[in-house]
This record gives structure tokens, C-alpha cells and sequence, in this order.
């Protein structure tokens, strides 16, 4: 029997580093066709010297050998001259337009293809890497791959057609004259050997800094609310400076190798003429060959040393692409470590029951346990919530139950259903699927209505409505100039911290999903309003669909009428009961509870110090 590969929410995941031949290889019939019109060029433009070699012949009065059917003068072959730039300079944009194209429609593929992967990682993969970096891969790296893909591989079988025609037909002039014409060339592929392993670590160290910058970059700009609250833009400037010197340095080492090997290669082009001036001068002499032939071979010289000149920038090219192309292997070589599973749902909706048993996490590097033998069960339609101080492990174990990450097999388990076998789409997709609102509240550049309706399936204006009511947005929304189109801007950068809460969690409602996991998601809004939400939800919820709610807050109050408060400390579950048996038990909670009933009652007298 098969095996099926691993799929990620449907999506599977890239096959793994990408050589030059796997990108080339869907493009290979258009880049066939762009050789051909890049031979044809060739050919056009290697026709010149011959003509100019007749030309010079006839201006001396000698017998010429003329293949067209056509006195031999040279006003006709002038002519012949000018069709065949004409016909070149058109092949040669031909050959261009088709393979600067196979380039472009290659880095649209790839950056599909890895924009793809990206979205088959999990969090533990995108909670390391940098957004900065990771946007410097999918634009920077994928144009230096372009211009491998196009310009750096068109002027390198430019240069090999050129080298392949050329060579033979010196030879066939003057042996002797061609072979000490080329004698720089040897030493010209030397250098560029020497040179090439330097500039491809030059030019990884540059790609590198160049992503470390747009980090910075990425964080200033959306960070600009902090930075300013808190005066750091000196600070943010000298990060910034930091990093731009960095580039800078990285670039000039690069741009010391190219700019040694393109003079060198113009010197070496220059000596080969100089010997092909002196030879040729002496072969005609001794009456080996004539003017015309000299004439010819110093033009065909003149035609590989372009290629020559313009193999340090190709080069250049070359290396940044190849460089660019190790940068993205490293993505598509990460291997997601939560995968779909084979099991789907059998109804449209979960019937919300969780059971996690003896469930172990460990994070970082060195691995570090944040979970340590939870054990957790929560029967369907039930309202529990999760306490504990900070870093006890609370929203891991919301992650753990969406496997959002790796999970040990029999550790968590859906409707009876181990997660580990449950295909993730199917797991967490709306209606009816795993709703998780997380604290930060994230909402995208777009309407408040777009932002309440993503990933919302067959909802209706009213529908939207009844949510904008149940999470007190209403007033909201009416003192918004557009009302529900309003756009929230860039993260939701308009709204207040209580504000996009309340939409993330309004957008989670409306994706009807039978387990809602709450992970401190109304930190940001005052304690009336909070509880009047979780009452609206419980109230809404007593019907026919009503979902399994589990809550982390710090929060307590709002806890009080939990069916289940599970204490978290340090990975453990210490403690599990309802608010007035753990009160009684004078364990974890009750000492959160009596911390917070003392903050608050300080708080109390202050205002009323202050009132008075």
C-alpha cells in the first residue's frame, strides 16, 4: 500500500531544497526556445567580422570569396552589415524577452511554492524566526534567484556560444596568432575560481545582514506606539544604525571582489588584442594572412572579451543568486512537525469533549520541560477555567489541545479522537471546529466587518449583528466614522487593546466552533464588561449548540461561576475544583484570589483617598 505524504491543513509541505535544474526544469521548453533566438544573435553578430574582413580586402584591390549572388563592392557589403545588426539587434530582444520571463514566472513559482511552506510550520518554528528575515527571503533572495534564472544564465551561454564559434574559426585563420591571442584567457577562469568561493561567503554575509536589518526595520515600524510611549526612538535609531553599518560593511567587502575582477577581466581582454595586434601584424609580414584576416581576428578577440569583461558582474550575479538560493534551501529543508492525521469529523460539529492524560512539553534549546504530566478532562458544554502565574504553562496547554504543537500520541485527545490522528483542517475548521482567541486580539489591515467575518462560513449581516451585541461592541461601532466598514489599519492599530479583543473574539463566535478556547483574550477590557461577555456567552450558548468553553485569565473574578478552575504551577496541575471548594482548600487559587481581593480593595481606598 502507498504512503501518503504528509499534509499540513490540506497543504503539503515543499519536497525539500530546490537545485537549479528543478527550477529550471518547468521553464525548460521556453528556455529552449530563448537559446535558439540567443544562438541566432549570435550567429548574426559573428557573421560581422567576416563581412568587415571582405570589406578591408576589397579596399585593397584583392580577389574576395562572396557567397551572395551579388558584385562584391563594398557599398553591398556595407548593407549585408547593417541586415544582419538589424536582424540581431531583433532576435536579441527576442531571446531576452523570453528567457527574462522563464526567469520571472521561476521566482513566481518559488515564492509561491515557499509562501506555501511557510504555512505548513508550526508555532515552534515561527515562534524562533524572525518576520523581518523571513519577508528579506521571500523578496531579496527570490530577485537574486530571478536574475540567475534570466540574466545571469542568458549571458552565460552567451558567452559558452560565443567562445564555441568563435574559437574555430580563429583557429582556421592563423593558428599560431590565435593561440597567442589567448593566452590571458587560461588565467582569466583561474581568478575567477579563486574569486567565485569568496564572493558566494561575501554574499551570504551580505543576504544575512541585509535580513537581520529588515527585522529591525519590521519591529520599529511596529513597535512606533512603544518606541514613542516610552522615548526610545534614540534608542531604536543607534539598533537601526547598528544593523545599517553592518549591511554596509557586508556590501563593501562584496563590492572590493567585483571590483577587482571586472578590471581584471578588462586587462586580460586588452592584453589578448595587444598580442593579436603584435602576432597579426608579423603574419602579415611573412604573407601568412592578409589585413583583412587581422582585421578580423582583433574583431572576433573584441567579441570574447565582452564576455569575458562581463563575467565578473555575471559572476556576481551568479553568486548572489546561488548564495540566495542556499538561504531559501534552509526554509524549504525545515520539516513541520505537526502534520494532518487521517481521522475527519463524522457530523458537521465537535461534540467538545477534551481529554489530555499524562501530556509532557519541552521547549528551547536545551529542551526545557513547560509541561509536565497534565492531566486534564473536560466534558462536553462545560465552562472551566485555567489559572496560574505567569509561565505555569496555561496557554501552552490551549496549544497543546489544537496541536498547534508536537504532541506525544494517547497524550491529548478530541471527542476520544487523539489529536494526533485528527486531520488539522478538519480539527479546526469552521463551523463547528477548535475556536481559539488569543490575547493579543490580532486583526488584519481590512473592515471591521471583514475582520469579524474571516474565517466565517455562510454568516448574514444580522448574524454579524447579533455578535456585535453579544461582545459589546455596539457603541463602538456607532462612534466609528464608517460604522462596521471602518478600516482598523495595519494589526488593528486604530482600535484600542479592549476594542480588538472584543472583535477577535467576535470573529471566533461567528465561526460557530464547538470548543472555544479563550486565552486571556479580555485582558484589555474593565471587569463589568468582561463578565457581562462571558454571561452573554454562557446565556447564548445554553441552546442546542452550545460549546465547550475553556478560559485562562488572570482574572478571577470572572471565573467565579466556572463549572470547573483547573491551577496550573510550574507545568503541574496542582489543583481542580469550583471557586468555593478551592477557596476552602486554600491552595494556589486561593492565594491568586486573596492577592488580587487586597489589590483591589488598595486600589479602592486610593480612589476614594483621592475623591476626597
Amino acid at each position: 500500500m502507498p504512503v501518503t505524504a504528509p499534509t499540513v491543513l490540506g497543504v503539503a509541505p515543499a519536497a525539500g531544497p530546490r537545485t537549479l535544474l528543478d527550477l529550471f526544469r518547468p521553464e525548460a521548453s521556453e528556455m529552449f526556445k530563448g537559446f535558439g533566438w540567443l544562438l541566432l544573435t549570435n550567429l548574426c553578430a559573428l557573421g560581422v567580422p567576416r563581412l568587415v574582413n571582405i570589406a578591408v580586402d576589397l579596399v585593397e584591390g584583392r580577389v574576395v570569396q562572396w557567397p551572395l549572388p551579388l558584385t562584391p563592392t563594398v557599398q553591398s557589403v556595407v548593407g549585408c552589415i547593417v541586415v544582419l545588426s538589424l536582424v540581431g539587434a531583433l532576435v536579441r530582444t527576442a531571446s531576452r524577452v523570453v528567457l527574462f520571463s522563464a526567469g520571472r514566472d521561476v521566482e513566481q513559482a518559488l515564492r509561491r511554492q515557499l509562501f506555501a511552506h511557510l504555512g505548513t510550520l508550526s508555532q515552534t518554528f515561527h515562534g524562533r524566526a524572525s518576520v523581518g528575515d523571513l519577508m528579506s527571503r521571500l523578496t531579496n533572495d527570490l530577485t537574486n534567484i530571478r536574475l540567475l534564472s534570466g540574466f545571469a544564465l542568458l549571458n552565460a551561454v552567451n558567452a559558452l556560444i560565443i567562445l564555441v564559434v568563435t574559437i574555430p574559426v580563429l583557429l582556421l585563420i592563423d593558428v599560431r596568432v590565435t593561440l597567442l591571442a589567448l593566452i590571458p584567457f587560461p588565467l582569466v577562469i583561474v581568478v575567477s575560481q579563486v574569486v567565485s568561493k569568496r564572493m558566494f561567503l561575501r554574499t551570504r554575509e551580505n543576504q544575512d545582514a541585509i535580513g537581520a536589518l529588515s527585522a529591525v526595520v519590521q519591529e520599529s515600524l511596529a513597535g512606533q506606539m512603544v518606541v514613542r510611549a516610552l522615548s526610545q526612538e534614540d534608542a531604536m535609531a543607534a539598533r537601526f544604525a547598528d544593523r545599517n553599518d553592518r549591511v554596509f560593511d557586508a556590501s563593501m567587502r562584496l563590492a572590493r571582489i567585483r571590483m577587482v575582477l571586472g578590471p581584471l577581466m578588462g586587462l586580460m581582454g586588452s592584453i589578448s588584442i595587444g598580442i593579436a595586434l603584435y602576432a597579426g601584424g608579423a603574419a602579415v609580414i611573412d604573407g601568412r594572412i592578409s589585413i583583412g584576416d587581422v582585421v578580423e581576428v582583433n574583431t572576433r578577440i573584441l567579441q570574447l572579451t565582452w564576455p569575458m569583461i562581463a563575467l565578473g558582474f555575471t559572476m556576481s550575479v551568479w553568486q548572489r543568486g546561488q548564495a540566495s538560493l542556499s538561504r531559501i534551501n534552509e526554509l524549504l529543508s525545515t520539516r513541520p512537525d505537526v502534520v494532518d492525521g487521517e481521522h475527519r469529523r463524522a457530523g458537521p460539529r465537535h461534540r467538545g469533549e477534551v481529554l489530555v492524560q499524562g501530556l509532557t512539553l519541552a521547549l528551547g534549546t536545551p529542551p526545557r520541560r513547560v509541561l509536565d504530566d497534565v492531566h486534564v478532562d473536560i466534558a462536553a458544554g462545560r465552562f472551566v477555567g485555567i489559572v496560574g502565574k505567569n509561565g505555569s504553562g496555561k496557554s501552552l496547554l490551549l496549544k497543546a489541545i489544537t496541536h498547534q504543537l508536537p504532541v506525544a500520541r494517547g497524550t491529548v485527545a478530541v471527542d476520544g479522537v487523539d489529536v494526533v490522528d485528527w486531520h488539522l483542517r478538519s480539527l479546526r475548521e469552521a463551523p463547528g471546529g477548535i475556536g481559539v482567541v488569543p490575547e493579543d486580539g490580532f486583526l488584519f489591515s481590512a473592515t471591521v466587518y471583514e475582520n469579524l467575518t474571516f474565517g466565517a462560513v455562510d454568516v448574514s449581516v444580522a448574524d454579524v449583528e447579533a455578535v456585535v451585541d453579544l461582545v459589546d461592541l455596539r457603541r463602538d461601532i456607532e462612534r466609528m466614522p464608517a460604522g462596521l466598514q471602518t478600516v482598523v489599519g495595519e494589526r488593528g492599530v486604530t482600535l484600542s487593546g479592549g476594542q480588538r479583543q472584543r472583535v477577535a473574539l467576535g470573529r471566533a463566535l461567528l465561526a460557530r466552533p464547538s470548543i472555544l478556547l479563550l486565552d486571556d483574550s479580555l485582558s484589555a477590557v474593565d471587569v463589568e464588561t468582561e463578565q457581562h461577555i462571558i454571561a452573554s456567552l454562557r446565556a447564548v450558548s445554553a441552546g442546542r449548540e452550545r460549546p465547550t468553553i475553556v478560559m485562562v485569565s488572570h482574572r478571577l473574578s470572572v471565573l467565579r461561576g466556572a463549572d470547573d478552575i483547573i491551577g496550573l504551577a510550574d507545568g503541574h496541575v496542582v489543583e481542580r475544583g469550583t471557586h468555593d471548594g478551592l477557596l476552602k482548600s486554600a491552595g494556589l487559587y486561593a492565594t491568586l484570589w486573596g492577592e488580587q481581593e487586597r489589590t483591589a480593595a488598595l486600589q479602592a481606598r486610593v480612589a476614594a483617598e483621592v475623591t476626597t
